[in-house]
C-alpha cells in the first residue's frame, strides 16, 4: 500500500478532519486503511532503517520503550494526516490572502528576499488548525479580565493572540513587511512550549518553497473570481477556500 497517490491521502484526511457526508462506516473503514499504511510504513523502517523521525520513534518504541507499538502507529498516522493537511490549506489560504493584496503581492514578486517574512506574518494571520488544545487550570490564575478558578478546563484562541495589540502593532493589518526587520515574534501558529509544533522548521520551508515558486513563476498571478465570493469549507478543522481559481498574464 506503499506510495499512495496525493488524492488517497487527501480523501483520507479530509475525511477524518471534516464532518463530511462520509458514513461512519465509510468513516471507519477510511480510519483502518490508514492505519494499515501507517502500519507498513512502520515496518519498512524496521526492515531497512534509517535516520529520520519514522525511525526515531521506532527506536523509542523497540529500545527505550517508552511508545506501545499502537502509540507508535498512532503517532505515525497523526504526523502525515497533519502535516499533509494544514500545510495544503496555508498554501492556498496564504494565497488568498495575498490576492487580496496585489500591491504586496507585487513587492514579493520584485523582492524575493520578503518571502521568508511574509510567511511569517500569514502563519499570524492565517495560523494552521482551529483552537487550541483544552487546558485544566491547576491554580487560579488572574488576568486582565477576570479571575480562571482553579479546576476550570479553557479552550485557549491561538488566532486571538496572534491579533493582541498588546504584541503585534495595528494587529488586524496584513503587512508582509511586518517581521522584515529582525524582531520578537511572538505569533502562536505553531503552538508554544512542550506543545510546540514538531513540525514546524519543515512547515515553514514547504511554505516558503511554494510562495517563492509562486511569486518567481506566476508573477502576474490574480483571482479569476471577486474574491468575496470565494466560497470557504465550514466543519470539522478543516478551514480554507474550496477551490481558488487564478489566472496570470
Amino acid at each position: 500500500m506503499t506510495g499512495q497517490p496525493y488524492e488517497q491521502f487527501r480523501g483520507w484526511t479530509e475525511m477524518f478532519l471534516s464532518t463530511s457526508q462520509a458514513s461512519e462506516k465509510a468513516r471507519g473503514e477510511g480510519f483502518a486503511a490508514f492505519m494499515a499504511y501507517a502500519g507498513e510504513l512502520i515496518a519498512q523502517h524496521r526492515d531497512r532503517p534509517g535516520d529520520d523521525l519514522i525511525d526515531l520513534l521506532i527506536e523509542a518504541r523497540d529500545e527505550g520503550d517508552r511508545l506501545s507499538e499502537d502509540e507508535l502507529t498512532h503517532l505515525v498516522f497523526t504526523l502525515i494526516m497533519a502535516g499533509h493537511e494544514t500545510t495544503a490549506s496555508m498554501i492556498i489560504r496564504g494565497s488568498f490572502r495575498l490576492l487580496c493584496h496585489p500591491g504586496q503581492y507585487a513587492e514579493l514578486v520584485a523582492r524575493p528576499e520578503l518571502v521568508e517574512p511574509a510567511v511569517e506574518e500569514i502563519l499570524r494571520c492565517e495560523g494552521p488548525g482551529g483552537n487550541g488544545l483544552l487546558r485544566l487550570v491547576t491554580e487560579e490564575i488572574e488576568l486582565s479580565g477576570g479571575t480562571i478558578p482553579a479546576g476550570t478546563v479553557v479552550l485557549p484562541n491561538p488566532a486571538g493572540a496572534n491579533h493582541d495589540p498588546s504584541a503585534f502593532d495595528d494587529p488586524r493589518r496584513f503587512d508582509t513587511r511586518r517581521f522584515a526587520v529582525p524582531s520578537p515574534n511572538p505569533h502562536l501558529a505553531f503552538g508554544h512550549g512542550t506543545h510546540y509544533c514538531l513540525g514546524a522548521n519543515l512547515a515553514r520551508m514547504e511554505l516558503q518553497e511554494a510562495l517563492r515558486a509562486l511569486v518567481t513563476r506566476l508573477p502576474g498571478l490574480r483571482a479569476q473570481d471577486d474574491l468575496p465570493t470565494v466560497r470557504w469549507t465550514g466543519d470539522g478543522l478543516i478551514h480554507r477556500p474550496v477551490r481558488l481559481l487564478v489566472k496570470s498574464g
